[in-house]
């Protein structure tokens, strides 16, 4: 008689979560066991803890499903931490629980702020990962007349849009030229910065902290490369994440910059998978290995691991990444991946925006603002890789929806 069957997936964020009830949904008749580190009681939403919870007075957790919903499933879940891996005996280590032996292992351990470590501890300097950052930094706001936000990413104008709607003066510091150069067009960086200024945002680009002085545990100023100090009476630093990838590193199991997958998401070690802000996989796109923290790309990879260890079927994760930012009163989206060679077109419509990214007559990416319905095409347009032409989209939507249905 064969072994029973047993699924471990350690971490319950977006990605975690739903590959448990996605694992049921499936088929799969075995145990599945989804160990939770986080103290809330149940896994909830975190996308809006760095914009509407900030704003909020009665911050609440938001989960992502209901207890009944695992309890129908017939997920166990655990609120402990996984402590090491023995690959060859398939055995998962837990702090409380100890052993578990699995048939196979998701590893969906997320990502962590990356820290400063001359800031560390100090009573005036916060970033936000959890509800309890976001309800502490919010108690710290409101007695506070300026906040100063270290980073020009997405959480860090997304952070800024809030606190200057609640009246604060806001100040944000950038070390490249523009806002979100990583991730998005000059173009949309210019947009956005445009936005930040009206809101009464400084911003502070090309500036680069070299030096943080304190006392008294508290951050009192910041000196940038240009040889301005900038007084801090509140910091936040958004100044991106880092996989947590420890777990996997001990167990021998190959990781570069996040956990390493293959096609089909399985990891270096036999029956065990990753997925979400801690893995780094084959991208269809860009031909290069990707790292995405995106919670439809933790969603949809979820989902495909799911149906692999339900059905024994391997395949490759093909979905079109995307994303998105509030950031005051504009809304970001990005379907597919800015890779920066491309020909652009542009195509405004009253306050919407467009910016459309084509490599040999294909969308490989489009970057709208305020432009939900746009977006949404987007997506098809790259999932379908229809021939197009500058003609097309300047012609508006409805020629691009002819062109997918011819």
């Amino acid at each position: 008689m064969s072994s029973p069957q047993r699924t471990i997936i350690v971490g319950a964020g977006h990605g975690g979560s739903q590959c448990a009830i996605s694992l049921r949904s499936e088929g799969y008749e075995g145990q599945i066991v989804l160990v939770d580190e986080d103290e809330a009681s149940l896994p909830y939403h975190k996308p809006p803890l760095s914009k509407k919870y900030l704003l909020s007075e009665d911050q609440k957790e938001m989960p992502l499903r209901p207890a009944s919903a695992y309890e129908k499933a017939s997920v166990e879940r655990l609120q402990d931490t996984a402590i090491n891996i023995d690959t060859a005996t398939k055995t998962l280590t837990l702090s409380k629980t100890g052993e578990m032996t699995y048939t196979s292992l998701v590893l969906a351990t997320g990502a962590s702020n990356r820290v400063i470590p001359a800031l560390t501890n100090i009573d005036n300097v916060h970033s936000i990962r959890t509800l309890q950052d976001t309800t502490s930094l919010r108690e710290l706001a409101l007695s506070a007349n300026s906040v100063t936000i270290l980073g020009g990413g997405f959480i860090g104008l997304e952070v800024a849009a809030c606190f200057a709607g609640m009246g604060k003066k806001v100040r944000v510091l950038e070390a490249s030229k523009r806002v979100l150069s990583r991730v998005v067009a000059p173009e949309v960086s210019d947009i956005v910065q445009r936005k930040l200024h009206e809101l009464g945002i400084t911003l502070e680009l090309g500036a680069m902290a070299v030096e943080f002085n304190e006392s008294a545990n508290r951050l009192d100023s910041i000196q940038l490369d240009n040889g301005s100090i900038v007084d801090i009476e509140l910091l936040v630093v958004g100044i991106g994440a880092i996989p947590n990838e420890s777990l996997a590193l001990s167990a021998g199991i190959h990781c570069d910059d996040g956990i390493v997958v293959d096609q089909s998401l399985k990891t270096s070690a036999a029956d065990v998978f990753s997925l979400g802000d801690c893995c780094r996989f084959p991208h269809w796109q860009t031909q290069t290995t990707v790292r995405l923290e995106s919670v439809q790309n933790a969603v949809d990879q979820s989902k495909q691991i799911a149906q692999q260890i339900a059905t024994g079927v391997a395949s490759d994760y093909k979905a079109v990444p995307w994303f998105w930012s509030d950031i005051g009163p504009l809304k970001l989206q990005i379907a597919g991946i800015y890779a920066g060679e491309s020909q652009t077109v542009l195509r405004r419509e009253d306050d919407k925006f467009a910016l459309y990214h084509l490599q040999d007559q294909h969308v490989v990416c489009v970057e709208t603002i305020n432009n939900a319905k746009e977006h949404m095409l987007a997506r098809k347009l790259i999932a379908a890789g229809v021939s197009i032409t500058e003609d097309d989209i300047l012609a508006g939507p409805e020629r691009l929806k002819s062109v997918l249905e011819a």
